[in-house]
């Protein structure tokens, strides 16, 4: 019997991998989408925002604390930072990039919330907390 709880304390439960994964592809999807607008606007210097944000993400999924906490203040920057570039450059601004801003900005508030407020993701984090120790 204790042998038994002691083999299931080592692994991960479904639904914390099923958020792990969900908050992948919703980082994939963010990323994929912020290159495409970095092209469009040909921003060079976003790229070093972009990779510096992967390699975030990168600790996020070790399960450093500080990396999450690093990633979420990160989005909500962009989502106030996206949201000012939008309603100053308005006119200035093709539909598509106006368009792929406010999509940018939405998906960076629901993955800001998402791991916040997510207990399955926040039971990934320390499990991952507890292997790296």
């Amino acid at each position: 019997m204790l042998l038994l709880w002691v083999k299931s304390m080592g692994k991960l439960d479904e639904s914390a991998l099923k958020a792990r994964n969900k908050l992948l592809t919703m980082f994939l999807v963010y990323i994929i989408l912020d290159a495409i607008l970095v092209a469009i606007a040909k921003d060079l210097w976003a790229i070093g925002r972009i990779l510096a944000t992967i390699v975030v993400m990168y600790f996020v999924l070790q399960g450093r604390k500080w990396a999450k906490w690093v990633l979420v203040g990160i989005f909500i920057f962009l989502v106030v930072a996206l949201i000012t570039l939008v309603v100053a450059l308005y006119s200035k601004l093709s539909t598509v990039l106006i368009v792929g801003s406010l999509i940018l900005t939405i998906l960076s508030a629901i993955i800001a919330i998402y791991m916040a407020a997510s207990q399955d993701l926040n039971r990934y984090f320390s499990h991952k907390r507890q292997e790296n120790s």
